[in-house]
């Protein structure tokens, strides 16, 4: 099985939440290669421990 990676940025508003956008057109791109949308795993946190990127995991 193979594994891809892709890091996603949140777009972050230090007064209130963080957005993530960009993600739909991302998944559709893989599934076109023949990937599936297996997941996700966070790797960076706000010191607020606000969730502000993650790694979206595709695989075929």
């Amino acid at each position: 099985m193979k594994s891809e990676f892709v890091r996603v940025e949140m777009k972050n508003n230090p007064a209130t939440t963080a957005e993530l956008s960009g993600y739909q057109d991302i998944i559709r791109e893989y599934g076109e290669k023949g990937f599936a949308y297996a997941g996700f795993v966070p790797v960076k946190y706000g010191p607020s421990g606000k969730l502000l990127e993650i790694d979206l995991v595709f695989q075929k």
